[in-house]
């Protein structure tokens, strides 16, 4: 799961990265509301944790953006400074889930973040969001930056594996095993040609937000790329 953090002040950011981190997430931070939208059109994130005063752009806008790109089953969660009723209720109205006053208590902030999580994971997703490429299982169809990539039967199988364990060591024969199951005329080498496809393909060089690695002597791993 990767969390965006949009927040201004740098030592602020890089505690609710570390933290969030802590509790084993992914996380891109944004300085400001230009970089953040620029890295939004490009593909959703799971969770976004947003400054409602950044220096750019204000946060009403930026949770527009989310909602109008991203719908409204993805948490959105507010930090901000005030704390008056009627503009608290103002955020919620404008799309948020939920606000954090600042500043920022951190247990309750991730406390709040665990409830939110809860209730989305108690819902079953259309969509699967890893980094820039969304993945819909029950159609059959990947993308990347929103643009639909073709693949083959086995390419879209090795996919599927490889995106549901990001950050652990697959070795080749287990993939195999995975996708291959009833093949007995394919070797390891089949699983090298597919994973270098698939890199090209899903831009999993690092472009969208996802590195395969080759891990030596066992398989591979793909593990999300953190800026």
């Amino acid at each position: 799961m990767i969390f965006a953090v949009v927040e201004d002040s740098r030592s602020q950011a890089e505690v609710l990265k570390a933290l969030l981190k802590s509790e084993g997430y992914q996380v891109e931070v944004f300085a400001n509301g230009e970089s953040f939208l620029a890295a939004l059109h490009g593909g959703g994130f799971d969770f976004y944790v947003i400054d409602w005063a950044l220096p750019d752009i204000s946060g009403d806008i930026l949770v527009g953006k989310i909602r109008e790109q991203c719908g409204w089953d993805v948490p959105v969660v507010v930090c901000t400074a005030r704390t008056e009723e009627d503009f608290a209720s103002d955020i919620l109205r404008q799309g948020a889930d939920d606000y954090i006053p600042k500043p920022v208590r951190y247990m309750e902030f991730l406390a709040r973040v665990n409830v939110l999580l809860r209730r989305v994971q108690g819902k079953t997703p259309s969509l699967l969001r890893f980094g820039r490429i969304e993945l819909d299982v029950e159609g059959r169809r990947i993308r990347l930056n929103g643009q639909e990539v073709e693949l083959t039967q086995r390419e879209f199988d090795l996919a599927v594996v490889l995106l549901n364990n990001i950050g652990r060591v697959l070795g080749r024969d287990e993939l195999l095993s995975s996708v291959w199951v009833r093949e007995a005329d394919v070797d390891t080498r089949t699983v090298d040609t597919h994973a270098s496809r698939l890199r090209k393909k899903l831009g999993l060089a690092g472009e969208s937000g996802l590195m395969l690695m080759s891990v030596y002597g066992q398989g591979y791993r793909l593990d999300a790329v953190n800026r």
